[in-house]
Parts: C-alpha cells; structure tokens; sequence
C-alpha cells in the first residue's frame, strides 16, 4: 500500500488531496483539502505575484507538506496553473516554495492543463462527444472532446478573479463595466470559431462550475448531496445568474449554496459560462467534481498500476479507462470487500445469465443491463457495517460511492436493486429522501431486476460456486428451470433460499418458479 499526494495551486485557491493506492491496485481518496489564497490577487499590472499573495501561498503549502508527512505519504506532486505560468516571477516562486516546504512543485502549459481536466472527465463522466470547460481564477480551458478523444484544446486568459479584478472597481460591478466585460468575453470566444454553435453537452469544472450546481441543488431540494454529473439546465442557470447579479455583494454572501468567498467573483465566473453556453448552443451544463487533480492520479495511476500487473479492467497507460462503469465498480468491490471479489464476480455472471433467459419477462435496454452488473457486483457491501440490515446499508454505500458513468438516477436504481434482492420492500423506496428523483415507473423496474440478483445469491447460497449451467422455459403459468449442479449435497441449501423467492415471483410475473435439478 502507498498513499500519493497532489497538489493543485491555482489562481484562485489549492487544493489538495491525498489517493491510498493498495497491493491489489484498488484506490481511494482518503484526505483532502481547498484553501482560498487568491495567488493571483493584485499581479496584473505588473505581471508579478504579489507579496502578500506568496506569503498567503507559503503558509498553506508548509500546512499541506506537514499534513503529507503526517498521513503516511510516499510520494508528492505539486502543480501550478495560470497565476504562475504567466507571472515573470513564477520560475523563482517555485524554487521558493521548494526550499520552504519540500514540495517540487512544476507550473504546467495551458495544453497540459487542458489535458488533465479531459481525462479528469473522461473517466468519470459517461459521454464520447462534448466541449468541457476549466474555468479558474485566471484562465479558462476549453477542449473539443470526440469519440472520447480530444481533438481540440485552448486556454484563454479569463478567469473569475482576474475579470472581476480587471472590470470592477467597487464592490459591484456598473452597468458599463459589466457591458465591457461582456463585450471582452465575447471577444475572446468568437476568436475560436470550432466552439460556434457545436451544439454538444457542454461539462463545467472549477469553483463557479460547482458553486452554481450547489445553488441549483439547494433551490430545488435536491436529495442526493452529489455534484458530480449533476445537470443545470440553461433556464436554470439563466435564472441563477440573474438572482445573483442582482443581489448586492454583502446579501449575495448568503445565498445558500453558493461559497461566501466566492461572493465578489460569482458574477464575471457566471457571465464567461454563459457566453460560453450561448456561444455553443449548448442547453444545459453538467458539473463535473472531478477535473484536473483526478486527471493527475489517473496519469499516475495509468503509468504505474497497468491493468496486467493490478487486474483493474479498461485502464490504459496513459490514464484513459476504456469502460469507467466497471473499472469505478471493481474499484470500490475490491476497495470495501477485497476478500469477496471471486464470489460477486460469479453471483454478476448468473444474474446476467437469468435475465437473459428471462428476457421476455424483462424491462429491456442496455443500460439495465449495466444497473443490474454493479447492483450485482455490489449487493454485498453493505456487510461491512453490520450484517443485519445489510440490505439497507449496501443501498446507503451504492448511492454514496464514486461510481462513473452513471446518472444519479442510475446509480440510485442500481443501490435500490441491490437491497431488493435481499429482501428489502416498497416500504424501504417510499420512505426514501431519493424518491423524487426516481421516474414513474421506476419502482416496478426495481421490483422486476431484482428477481434475477435475488435468484443468483440463492443458487450460490453456499459460496461453493455449485452451478454447471440451466436453461430456462417459460410458458403462460410456469417458468421452469432446468439446472446442472456439480454435487447432489449442495441442492439443499439452494432449495431453502429460492423457496423464499417462490412468492415473490408469482406476485412480480404472474407465473410459478420450477426448479428440476440434475447433478453432473
């Protein structure tokens, strides 16, 4: 096992964040830690950092190496973005920061930095065509993603600190200094003619991103307390900007969702990402939580964790995760239940094999298929916390882990399939703070893709891995199960557990569960 740190020093603020990497190649993010240090406050006139901002910076980053040490960390990566590529006095604040804290810290290209912030987002977001933004205090980076490839990557130098910092003298912005500021904005973007009208999905990362998806969470109580791949639509966001540009800076400070240290730079944050979305044609802006720093580990993570050594699926070398649903499943499988992974890897086969014979009783589509392979390969998890109830906990843990490539809504079905199986009831989805999110008819899907999980644990009830093959046949009355098992002593076991479910399937299909068994 080791543990790595990263250190992402923006104009803005740094984040900081610590990744446990374990001898079977499993990760998990274990600390972590944003600081608001505004390094790039006050440098423009004289393209310099500033004293009082170095001295901001220092502080912090002696902190952080001090909390690497303390937590175990074996290795350290410390990268700059646009405050100190462009200031003239950036390469000697580097050498500074190395003697005072230990931390070897690099100032990366704007493409390098587009870079990370794509595969920040490739990996965890399930899209192959889109326009992803980075929008930092001083920068803003723009690629064209196709095929889940990146054609095409600039960085234009705005960000939410240095417009506000270039376009608002007091505490509001005028209405001539706001005009301006458009104007500039809009400038900058019709300078890149390959973003016109593009029409993708267009994926936010950085603080207004995020700060903007908290305030349209908080305003529609919304239940899941998750940012990532969450949806603002255009309207939405029109609404937001105008309630935050019209509310003055110190009322501004308790909008709920919205950061108090973010108050004085919403507004130029806000009106970059709607030029941008107006300047694509883009209909709504899904958040990303994941971007440059998880761009980082992957990097790392790819150049020294190979998928032939580790065993974790679909990773190239380069970072890239061909299949990042079942590459982010088998992380937290392997992460929460490293002892198991065998028996939810055979429990996932039969259950797939059951709802493919099953398929005339089956809500179809490909994606159901994928919500029932992580219900399946996760159905256990919730035994870490306590056996008892496990169904309800493995829900809990299903909701709440970094799963990629799902919906909410997707990762939700798939936590509630999971405590079906073990018996959870309708009581238990009704009670639930998700149900809002949940689409008419979601939960007789629920009830429907359980049965498959459900009857898989029961046919490997004994963890012995028994089942040779079966074939189903369904007629109007009955679905009969022709099974092959290895030993005549393990049917028993197996007869006990689907007994249970002989009731829940004549409710759910209308039909009788025969089983006839054969040993071989």
């Amino acid at each position: 096992m080791k543990r790595v740190a990263l250190i992402d020093l923006g104009s803005n603020s740094v984040r900081f964040v610590i990744s446990e990497i374990t001898d079977s190649g499993s990760y998990r993010l274990v600390y972590q830690q944003k600081e608001s240090i505004r390094l790039s406050e006050g440098m423009w006139t004289h393209q310099m950092l500033t004293k009082p901002a170095m001295e901001r910076a220092i502080k912090t980053l002696k902190a952080l190496s001090h909390m690497a040490k303390a937590m175990g960390v074996t290795e350290i990566q410390g990268i700059a973005t646009a405050a100190v590529r462009l200031a003239t006095n950036g390469n000697s604040f580097i050498r500074r920061v190395y003697a005072e804290t230990g931390i070897p810290l690099r100032a990366i290209s704007g493409e390098e930095e587009a870079y990370l912030g794509f595969l920040g987002v490739v990996n965890t977001i399930g899209l192959d065509d889109f326009i992803v933004f980075d929008l930092g205090g001083a920068s803003i980076e723009i690629s064209l993603i196709e095929n889940r490839q990146l054609k095409k990557s600039v960085s234009l130098p705005m960000g939410a600190l240095v417009m506000t910092g270039q376009f608002k003298s007091g505490h509001e912005f005028t209405s001539a200094e706001y005009e301006a500021m458009v104007r500039y904005i809009q400038e900058v973007l019709h300078g890149e003619s390959w973003l016109k009208h593009t029409k993708l999905p267009l994926i936010g990362i950085g603080g207004t991103a995020r700060n903007i998806a908290k305030m349209d969470q908080r305003e529609k109580n919304y239940p899941i307390p998750k940012l990532h791949n969450y949806k603002v639509k255009k309207a939405g966001m029109e609404a937001l900007f105008h309630r935050v540009k019209e509310t003055p800076w110190e009322e501004r400070k308790k909008i709920s969702g919205l950061s108090a240290e973010r108050a004085d730079i919403i507004v130029a944050g806000m009106a970059i990402i709607m030029e941008l979305m107006e300047y694509t044609r883009a209909s709504s802006m899904i958040v990303s939580g994941c971007g440059l720093r998880e761009g980082l580990f992957f990097q790392y993570y790819g150049a020294n964790y190979s998928e032939e050594k580790y065993g974790l699926p679909c990773l190239q070398k380069n970072g890239v995760v061909d299949d990042i649903v079942t590459h982010s499943t088998l992380n937290v499988l392997r992460s929460f239940t490293p002892h198991d992974v065998d028996h939810s890897l055979y429990i996932a086969k039969l259950a797939k094999q059951i709802y493919k014979q099953w398929k005339e009783l089956m809500p179809e589509g490909d994606r159901l298929k994928l919500i029932l392979k992580v219900a399946s390969l996760l159905h256990d998890l919730g035994k870490q916390i306590n056996y008892y109830s496990h169904a309800r906990h493995s829900a809990y843990m299903i909701i709440n882990s970094n799963l990629y490539g799902l919906s909410h809504r997707e990762q939700l079905l798939s936590a509630f399939i999971a405590s079906y199986s073990h018996g959870a009831n309708s009581k238990f989805i009704k009670q639930s703070p998700y149900l809002s999110v949940l689409k008419e008819g979601d939960r007789e899907m629920i009830q429907k893709l359980s049965f498959p999980l459900a009857l898989a644990e029961a046919f490997e009830e004994s963890h012995e891995r028994t089942i040779r093959s079966f074939q189903t046949y369904i007629t109007d009355k009955q679905i009969d199960m022709h099974v092959e098992v290895k030993e005549l002593s393990h049917i028993p076991m197996m007869e006990m557990a689907i007994e249970k479910l002989k009731k829940q399937c004549k409710k759910e299909f209308k039909r009788e569960l025969v089983i006839h068994w054969k040993v071989r």
